[in-house]
């Protein structure tokens, strides 16, 4: 019945997200959604989600849904419902209830819950550890994981591991046994994340310490200046129930865990869903392959060779019972490093202590045990102890660097502490190379976080150091402590540290509570028989907190009882928080010594023994969690063994079972084929400078509001009123046309780049261009500098263009000069650009794409492709050919031209083929000619397998490129039917669709008679000879709003192609009154749209076709495809909108100007081209101001353009009317 996943995302915060867990599937993972309350926010999720994916999600139903089991037939059951149904701790329901044929997990905090939820009859279970925010119980996740496999078998239900999971925890614990690992914190700041602003800015600023248990749940201690403290809240479990929630940290209780960091950490390092999948599944992998992982607890491993030991072991110091030299002896004679506790011993008991160990040892590594924060006369007392018996080793709690060099000056080896990643960066800074890493599961006093959560963010630090200092590696040693004590625990330690490991860090396990269990234990003294009797029966353990930071955990027993209700009396009766401590620390002193070694102190300092009834009920028996893990009693020598030979063998046989695993699942993603049949090519990333439109969002604003960018010809380009008038000698303009469509201005940083600005006046700019937009699109593809990696070594780069632009044009001039002249005219010499060293390369059109390689360090092929108008087509040919025959895994493909100079004015008006009105009026009967613009665009292409696989947004698919020749015709400029249909034909039967099939035709179109009359009678006979229905394809050309950018028009057409197939919504085309002859009204397959218009077909009926053609004749068309219906559409058909709200919130009118002050900076920046921010930058800006302020909204208006919006922001400022928009 189990389908066993690796990862399964769960959307945080109990709220029902359809989008994230849509992407968790699409990543191959499993999305589950988390119906919350089961209100109709939940319902319409759902109903997406059946829509999206069909059977490839879950559900999860917790405590606070009100859905009952009538209401579950419909909602789960049927056609496209949940595969698979996940039940929170204190679900109502039982898989009764729950619709037959779906799996169904369910949650727990501990045994009893998973004995229950078994007993119900669940296919699998999640262990859902204390580190998790939200419904938790006692145990971290480390050791509830290693309880339930441990109750449940090798042969038993999977189960998922919940809280403190990353890609290295996840590892550990699939290696450890587990099936899988559940991810949902994580998750919260993704890509497609729907959180409010409001949590995420919260989520970005808190690092998991900021938590606190209440009323059984882990949540976001309250913030804000109107917050009331947690302590105000009843820790009452239901009233905390009902008040937990994701959407207002300010209103709401956030249900938040220690592993609350890594949701800024998977943001910043995986991006979106189908990253962090793949970042866990690599992990997983990748550990399934390693040897070295079981080795490195071995003996001779890097660690025991550091302490001189024959394995990488250490007892760690237990207060009142690692203090005599006996049993320090056995655990040295099992070969591992024992530690002695001196607690707060005086300097006679230390002195005395230390020089039994010493005579004991013999010259054999042990080490001492000190407390930090110990007061300072019983510290330098004990030092001075220390320093005379000269133990090998030392370890520091709650120490600092400063004192850890004292003691390694004098040659003792000092290991320190360190419960925060913060504190670690500190002690690294300082100098600090020996640590130990101990999980609050740990017994005696604990740390803030629980092991995985510590592990995985100490882990994080000390490689960002290794990787920042690549020789501090060897120096480094590192103990793992809290809830380590046999195989399966050292195993999973030893795969949570392979990243250290493979770099040369030294790392061991180090135990407590494990020794407690030794027959050794007793017979040498540390603990009496009762204290090890007690360890054996527990079945949890008890924190017993003094005061805020200062906790105990000990097995419960009747003082552990008797010390939580003095504790809650006092509070019933208003004690003061300091009195309360100081009387809760003193009942605790002397309760340890009571417990293990059945003595207290008289009033006349001696030490007495007491009866077994006294040692049990009032002695405190200090246990780690590992006490609910074993129930036997065991030698040294066989614990020792179990977490070193043992874990390599555990390790062996876990990663057996796994590769067979893999070798026997058929959906494996490594499986899928890598090359797809021709083309499926997945365009995955766009970006694009058209005139009037500087980024790709704003280009497609541009097509669907149907405004036109052709202007008159800026005077800075070139000036109209001379080139447009006639000659003196009588003779025609150089130019027909004074129009045409010109890039606005594009900030461009060189610094970014490497390159010198002063280098920028001898490089065309359009090889900075399609190096800007070139970067743009790996950004929008998901693989930009801060995005995921990938292979640049297979990432080749191919650009159409052509070589020659102004500047070009400008150095041919200094250089031909002399010999008409002699020598360049003084005037000019000025002007004229002059020669350096980056001329040369600056000038080469095929440096257009080497510089994009050279720079963004990709490491594929790279050239140029010239094909006259078809090239950025042409290019499209051979990128797709690059991916399908596999020799590239990427390609960034690009169209770029900057030719609107007068020489190519002059050039098109010779060929009669320019508009004296400057307009393209593509199928007007009116039409006179073409509009020439200018522009540059790049898209990323993968092969559609490999984006499926890695997650990617796929905006459109290219199923197939046709190209063709006119061969011998009348001339080079005419366009030729026959060469035109040949490229229909091979593109359509490449594609394996027909043209009837198509929805959007954007043709050439250029905007002449002949040329439109032409083009429109083939697509006519084409689509006709295919059987297509009358009007059912919208004709249009992009041309008619932005003008014939040449090189780059093909990709123009393909990127409002692929947009219209992503949103789902057909463009329109300007400037059609009366359409062209050939087009056969009401009774052709084709239809003008004069307006955007929804596409009604399903995405995977939706299909769309582009051509370019070229002088030369030279001719291609593009097939395409939306993706289908794997998955949600977008949210919205676009992300630039006619105009932007802005809002500036105040506790006072003053207040509000203040805020709109404070944008005024950012927005004058934009408007003088120093800064790249847009209008809708600029609103995300405000709106995340306005999120974070507090006090009412006070001011609002709507701006339309950067302009208008530092107006309105100046009067908003001032105090003045704001005028229309305000």
């Amino acid at each position: 019945m189990t389908s066993v996943v690796q990862v399964i995302g769960l959307t945080p915060f109990g709220e029902p997200d359809a989008r994230l867990a849509a992407a968790v599937s699409r990543g191959g993972g499993l999305g589950v959604l988390d119906l919350g309350a089961g209100d109709r926010a939940a319902r319409g999720a759902l109903d997406d989600l059946r829509g999206w994916l069909p059977g490839r999600y879950g559900v999860r139903i917790g405590p606070q849904c009100r859905l009952r089991p009538g209401d579950l037939a419909g909602l789960l059951g049927g056609p496209g419902g949940p595969r698979t149904v996940l039940l929170g701790v204190g679900a109502a329901l039982r898989c009764a209830d729950l619709p037959s044929g779906v799996q169904v997990l369910a949650e727990a905090t501990g045994l009893k819950e998973a004995r229950a939820a078994l007993g119900d009859g669940v296919h699998g279970l999640v262990a859902r550890g204390s580190e998790s925010g939200g419904r938790i119980g006692d145990l971290g996740t480390f050791v509830l994981l290693q309880q339930l496999l441990d109750a449940t078998g090798p042969d038993g239900p999977p189960v998922w591991a919940c809280g403190g999971i990353a890609p290295g925890t996840a590892a550990a614990a699939v290696l450890g046994g587990a099936a899988g690992v559940v991810l949902d914190t994580q998750l919260a700041l993704l890509a497609e994340s729907a959180l409010p602003a409001s949590v995420a800015t919260v989520l970005r600023s808190v690092d998991g310490s900021e938590t606190t248990v209440l009323g059984g749940h882990r949540i976001l201690r309250r913030r804000g200046p109107g917050a009331p403290p947690v302590t105000a809240l009843p820790d009452d479990q239901g009233l905390v129930a009902g008040l937990v929630g994701g959407r207002d940290p300010d209103d709401r209780l956030l249900p938040l865990g220690q592993d609350a960091f890594l949701a800024a950490r998977f943001a910043d390092r995986h991006r979106d869903a189908a990253g962090a999948v793949r970042a866990v599944t690599e992990a997983v992998r990748a550990a399934t392959e390693d040897d070295g992982a079981a080795r490195s607890l071995g003996a001779g491993s890097p660690m025991s060779r550091a302490l001189g030991t024959l394995l990488p072991v250490a007892q760690g110091p237990m207060t009142r019972v690692s203090d005599g030299a006996d049993f320090a002896r056995a655990v040295s004679d099992g070969g591992a490093l024992p530690f002695l506790a001196l607690a707060l011993a005086g300097r006679e008991r230390a002195g005395a202590l230390l020089a039994e160990a010493a005579a004991a040892l013999k010259g054999r590594p042990w080490g001492v045990g000190i407390l930090g924060f110990a007061p300072e006369e019983t510290r330098a007392a004990q030092l001075e102890a220390v320093r005379a018996h000269r133990p090998s080793h030392a370890v520091i709690a709650g120490g600092r660097p400063s004192q850890a060099r004292a003691l390694e000056a004098d040659g003792i080896r000092t290991f320190l502490h360190v419960p925060s990643p913060g504190l670690l960066r500190q002690y690294l800074g300082e100098g600090a190379r020996r640590f130990v890493f101990e999980g609050a599961e740990c017994g005696g006093h604990v740390g803030p976080r629980n092991s995985f959560p510590l592990w995985e963010a100490q882990i994080g630090v000390l490689l960002d150091h290794v990787a920042e200092e690549p020789g501090a590696a060897p120096d480094i040693e590192v103990f793992f402590a809290g809830g380590v004590h046999d195989a399966r625990s050292a195993a999973m330690v030893a795969v949570l540290a392979a990243p250290l490991t493979a770099r040369g860090c030294a790392v061991g396990v180090l135990m407590g509570t494990a020794y407690l269990f030794t027959r050794e234990a007793v017979a040498h003294g540390a603990v009496r028989p009762l204290f090890q009797r007690q360890v054996l029966a527990a079945e949890g353990t008890a924190l017993l907190r003094t005061a805020p930071g200062h906790a105990t955990r000990c097995v419960p027993s009747p003082f552990s009882e008797g010390f939580r209700d003095l504790a809650a009396g006092l509070r019933a009766q208003g004690v003061p928080d300091r009195e309360v401590w100081e009387r809760l620390e003193r009942l605790n002193v002397g309760r340890l010594r009571l417990a293990s070694k059945g003595v207290e102190r008289t009033g006349t300092g001696a030490l007495a023994a007491v009866d077994e009834e006294r040692q049990y009920t009032e002695g405190m028996f200090m246990a780690g969690q590992v006490a609910v893990l074993r129930d036997a009693v065991t030698g040294i020598a066989a614990l020792h063994a179990s977490v070193t030979d043992g874990a390599a063998s555990f390790l062996e046989r876990r990663s057996a079972v796994l590769r067979a695993a893999g070798q026997d699942d058929p959906e494996r993603v490594e499986d899928r084929p890598r090359t797809p049949a021709p083309l499926d090519v997945a365009v995955v990333g766009m970006a694009c400078m058209f005139p009037q439109a500087p980024d790709l969002a704003a280009f497609w604003a541009q097509v669907l509001d149907g405004r036109d960018a052709v202007t008159e010809v800026p005077p800075e380009r070139w000036d109209p009123d001379v080139h447009c008038s006639p000659g003196p000698d009588g003779s025609g303009p150089a130019s027909a046309s004074g129009w045409g469509g010109f890039l606005p201005r594009i900030p461009f940083d060189p610094l970014r780049y490497g390159i010198p600005p002063a280098s920028l006046g001898s490089i065309e700019p359009v090889q900075l261009l399609a190096l800007e937009a070139s970067r743009r699109a790996l950004e929008d593809a998901g693989y930009g500098e801060d995005g995921r990696a990938f292979d640049r070594s297979r990432t080749g780069v191919v650009f159409g263009t052509e070589a020659g632009s102004d500047l070009s044009n400008a150095t041919t001039l200094r250089t031909v000069l002399p010999s008409y002249y002699g020598q360049v005219p003084a005037g000019l010499d000025e002007q004229l650009p002059r020669f350096t060293e980056d001329t040369f390369p600056g000038l080469l059109a095929n440096v257009v794409a080497g510089r994009v390689a050279n720079r963004l360090d990709l490491r594929g092929p790279n050239y140029t492709v010239d094909a006259a108008c078809a090239s950025s087509l042409a290019a499209v040919d051979v990128a797709c050919k690059e991916l399908v025959l596999g020799t590239s895994d990427v390609m960034l493909c690009g169209g770029a031209d900057l030719h609107n100079g007068i020489n190519d004015y002059a050039l098109f008006t010779s060929v009669h083929a320019l508009s004296p009105t400057g307009r393209s009026r593509a199928f007007d009967s009116a039409a006179d000619g073409i509009a020439l613009g200018e522009g540059v665009a790049c898209i990323v292409l993968k092969r559609l397998a490999d984006a499926e696989r890695d997650g990617d947004r796929v905006y459109g698919v290219i199923k197939g490129v046709g190209a063709s020749s006119d061969g011998r015709s009348l001339g080079l400029t005419a366009p030729r039917p026959e060469g035109q249909r040949a490229a229909l034909e091979r593109a359509y039967r490449g594609a394996g669709v027909s043209p009837a099939e198509v929805g959007l035709l954007e043709a050439h179109g250029t905007g002449t008679v002949v040329g439109d009359r032409t083009e429109l009678g083939v697509l006519t006979e084409v689509f006709d000879a295919a059987g297509a229905g009358a009007g059912g394809c919208v004709l249009g050309s992009v041309k008619s709003q932005i003008g014939h950018t040449k090189c780059a028009a093909g990709l123009a057409g393909l990127i409002k192609s692929a947009l219209a197939l992503y949103t789902g919504v057909r463009p329109p085309t300007l400037h059609l009154q009366r359409p062209n002859s050939a087009w056969q009204a009401g009774a052709g397959p084709f239809v003008f749209h004069r307006e955007a218009l929804p596409w009604p077909a399903a995405p995977e009926r939706r299909y769309a076709g582009v051509s370019a053609f070229g002088f030369g004749g030279t001719n291609f068309h593009v097939v395409l495809a939306a993706q289908g219906g794997d998955g949600p559409p977008p949210p919205h058909a676009r992300d630039e909108w006619p105009a932007e709200l802005f809002l500036f919130r105040g506790k006072d009118p003053e207040a509000a100007r203040g805020a709109a002050a404070g944008l005024l900076d950012l927005a004058d920046a934009a408007v003088r081209g120093d800064a790249p921010w847009r209008l809708r930058d600029l609103a995300a800006t405000a709106s995340r101001r306005a999120a974070q302020a507090r006090g009412t909204v006070r001011i609002a208006f709507v701006a339309r353009d950067t302009e208008e919006l530092c107006r309105l922001l100046r009067a908003a400022a001032a105090e003045a009317d704001g005028g229309a928009g305000a």
